[in-house]
């Protein structure tokens, strides 16, 4: 087996692994906690939709470039990351983004106990499309680790003894 093929796979897989680590579970809590709402908000709307795109996408261009056999358990992993990035592309950051700006329109318009009576019920649903899409981030990210246990046993079989 050419060293190409895997070691570019390896550093894909890498890549995307450890891109979603990192900005799910240090990055975002960092800036959350430095950041004011506003500007976290801001930043958090740039980053998420290059970010769905890459976990929906990079499963796919790791299958078609697997350097080992892709049947059971790493096909399934690698849909099932997809699939959790798709979600959240094309239907929860649509769903966030909506109640979003439908706050933003309240709070321009209303104030006190007024926006408040409305406001709330936003807040409730934005909170439960959030954590939805937090369980498919965690979705995708657990799915990769399990592809990652695959391809490197997969990988150790060509290795000499």
């Amino acid at each position: 087996m050419s060293l190409f093929k895997p070691a570019s796979h390896l550093l894909l897989y890498s890549f995307v692994f450890g891109g979603t680590t990192f900005y799910s579970y240090v990055a975002s809590p960092i800036a959350f906690k430095w950041l004011d709402r506003e500007n976290f908000s801001l930043l958090q709307s740039k980053v998420f939709p290059l970010f769905f795109q890459m976990q929906a996408a990079s499963p796919i261009i790791l299958g078609l470039t697997a350097p080992i056999t892709l049947a059971g358990g790493p096909l399934a992993a690698l849909a099932t990351a997809s699939v959790a990035g798709l979600t959240n592309l094309c239907w929860l950051l649509p769903k966030t983004r909506k109640i979003k700006e439908e706050r933003k329109g309240l709070q321009s318009r209303l104030t006190g106990e007024e926006l408040e009576s409305f406001d709330g019920p936003l807040r409730k649903k934005f909170g439960k499309f959030h954590g939805l899409s937090l369980l498919f981030n965690l979705t995708n990210a657990c799915s990769m680790l399990v592809y990652g246990v695959y391809l490197c046993k997969g990988l150790l079989k060509h290795v000499p003894k």
